[in-house]
């Protein structure tokens, strides 16, 4: 049985910036820069 994960995928990260709950976004802050330091990924243990 072929499992979806048996396989290489990749993570998207993303960072979303205004729209209706975050409101109008100044022109002024960009450019700007997402920097991801580290991402770890979880394993749940077998049972």
């Amino acid at each position: 049985e072929l499992w979806p994960f048996d396989q290489k995928f990749y993570l998207v990260l993303n960072l979303a910036i205004g729209g209706i709950w975050g409101g109008t976004v100044s022109p002024e802050i960009f450019p700007v820069e997402f920097i991801v330091d580290y991402v770890k990924v979880y394993q749940q243990p077998c049972d």
